[in-house]
């Protein structure tokens, strides 16, 4: 595996050069911060703490952090066949498992910088100036986005093996995006209340989606009553408990980070033979 090591040093190398890194953590660090202070107007920003910013990123959080990590996924294996710079990385002594392993782990560590440095500066910086109750959940936040960016990564690499081009592997991976954060909770969701109003069919549908997973357990670290989930909530609460409901979807998040980068693996060894 030393030749995945070359390429995710050089992943890194080229996040940093090309300044995407620091622009989104830059971009993570004013949205975190400005939500902060226009709540901090009212006086919240003393008495609650990070617990109403962490609320208010939860949902802006989980539609910028999937954009980014699908768009750099789709275009990093497709971007390479478009610029036929693909052939030439596969005439050296590594194998395709390799170079995408290599590809993954250096965006997934750009990715965690980004997100790191963003939201987790702004988070140390608020605390700093008295900002410290809920902090702990604010950083949980900040951690659940990183493996969500993850999981997503993974999915845009999936997308990006079986494209041809980088640009297509780029509509694609905006469509999957516009399906897993917006189009989701409009439909899937909604099919599933109109089926039947009972828990199970909700959280059947949420193990499909992991935004839906990370959303739920960012409230979780928020709020100690679950009913604020609706229907869904109070059958966690009643059959999992909140232990069991943080294993479960913990364990729904690792199956969406390890099964696409696994598959796309597979499918780019096939293409690469």
């Amino acid at each position: 595996m030393n030749a995945a090591y070359v390429v995710y040093r050089k992943e890194i190398r080229d996040a940093v050069k090309s300044r995407w890194l620091a622009a989104f953590a830059i971009t993570f660090a004013v949205v975190a911060t400005l939500i902060a202070l226009v709540q901090g107007q009212g006086g919240a920003l003393g008495s609650q703490g990070l617990t109403r910013t962490t609320a208010s990123l939860v949902n802006l959080g989980l539609m910028l952090v999937p954009l980014l990590a699908l768009v750099l996924g789709a275009a990093s294996i497709a971007g390479e066949r478009e610029r036929g710079s693909l052939a030439t990385l596969m005439s050296q002594p590594i194998t395709s498992t390799e170079l995408l392993l290599g590809k993954y782990a250096g965006l997934t560590a750009a990715l965690w910088l980004a997100i790191g440095l963003g939201f987790g500066g702004a988070g140390l910086l608020l605390a700093f100036v008295g900002a410290t109750a809920g902090l702990a959940a604010y950083f949980g936040f900040v951690l659940l986005s990183a493996v969500l960016a993850s999981a997503l990564l993974g999915i845009g690499m999936l997308i990006s093996v079986l494209s041809d081009s980088r640009l297509k592997a780029i509509a694609i991976a905006v469509l999957a995006w516009f399906v897993f954060v917006i189009a989701y909770d409009l439909g899937a969701i909604a099919v599933a209340l109109s089926l039947t109003p009972s828990g199970r069919m909700l959280f059947l549908t949420v193990l499909a989606n992991p935004v839906e997973s990370v959303r739920i357990l960012s409230v979780m670290g928020i709020e100690t009553d679950l009913d604020i989930l609706g229907p869904l909530g109070t059958y966690l609460t009643d059959t999992l408990g909140r232990a069991g409901t943080v294993g479960f979807l913990g364990a729904a998040l690792a199956a969406w980070t390890v099964v696409p980068v696994a598959i796309a693996a597979w499918l780019f060894n096939t293409q690469d033979s």
